[in-house]
């Protein structure tokens, strides 16, 4: 049921910012204002992001096949890395367009960026209002979903954001749209838009390299380390090696490691064992975990896996 309305939240947010990024870009070409077409090529950017979110709760429901045994737990990645690759290059190609202008400036039509920066503001804050109401929604579900909450809620908690920060943006606009009528200092909009490149870049930067790391199976900011020593806790481990990592998306952690056992136990004792591992490892945030048990003939010598 939550995720039923969290879909239709979603839908009725992208629909209104499809509508506003349409009618930013039209203002700001008929305006000749840079800051209102860069505010309207960031709500691409959000538009494309509450896709993805959309698309991660409709698929995330969906199970592994055959021939996609992982599922699509990937997706959210993959859309992440192109919408903020995308949006980078268009970052850039304004934030070039705008320093051009710094040194031609061309005339604005302040009445119309401001009535256009207004109703963006208007837009924004209505799907805030809408993303935070979804928030606390979730949040009043029943108990056996509470310890899962901070990871289910990621889509929309970032959704909120993004939204959050596009009202201040297009409030922005719209305080520059009111210097330019009132005291016809036109340079004002190219100085928001340089502004606003600049700092979309910089906000979008950390999620292109976050994401291309996930898809080269990077651990990301996972402690490693942390983990090895989490196994090698166990008297009955020797030594960890081929201990793999990886992120596939925002919510989940995956893993793999060999241990060499020091003694040879029976089977009923070895899953004992990794029932054990598995549990500790849960417990910082790795609920998959694949483990394969080896003997003393496996040890590869390799310090920095022994036990100290």
């Amino acid at each position: 049921m939550q995720d039923k309305k969290k879909k239709e939240t979603l839908q009725i947010v992208i629909s209104l910012n499809i509508i506003l990024v349409i009618a930013e870009i039209t203002a700001g070409i008929f305006s000749g204002s840079m800051a209102l077409v860069a505010d309207a090529f960031h709500n691409l950017g959000d538009v494309l992001a509450l896709f993805i979110s959309l698309v991660a709760i409709i698929y995330g429901a969906k199970e592994a096949t055959g021939t996609m045994t992982f599922g699509y737990i990937k997706a959210e990645m993959m859309a992440a890395f192109v919408n903020s690759l995308f949006l980078i290059i268009t970052m850039l190609f304004i934030l070039f367009e705008s320093i051009n202008r710094f040194f031609e400036p061309h005339a604005i039509d302040a009445p119309i960026v401001i009535v256009a920066a207004l109703i963006a503001l208007l837009v924004n804050g209505y799907s805030t209002y809408l993303l935070s109401r979804a928030n606390i929604e979730h949040h009043h579900e029943g108990e056996e979903h509470h310890h899962d909450h901070g990871h289910k809620d990621l889509n929309i908690t970032s959704a909120y954001l993004h939204m959050l920060g596009d009202a201040v943006i297009s409030l922005s606009v719209a305080i520059g749209g009111v210097v330019i009528y009132f005291f016809n200092i036109v340079s004002i909009d190219t100085v928001l838009s340089i502004i606003f490149s600049i700092y979309i870049i910089k906000e979008t930067f950390p999620i292109l390299k976050n994401s291309f790391f996930a898809l080269m199976d990077s651990s990301g900011s996972i402690d490693v380390k942390k983990i090895e020593d989490t196994i090698l806790q166990k008297q009955m481990i020797c030594s960890v090696h081929d201990l793999h990592i990886y992120t596939p998306n925002s919510k989940e952690v995956y893993g793999s490691a060999h241990i060499v056992l020091c003694e040879n136990l029976s089977l009923e004792a070895i899953e004992a064992l990794l029932e054990e591992i598995r549990t500790d490892l849960a417990k910082i945030g790795i609920k998959h975990f694949i483990i394969q048990p080896e003997t003393q003939k496996y040890s590869t010598g390799d310090s920095s896996c022994q036990r100290h």
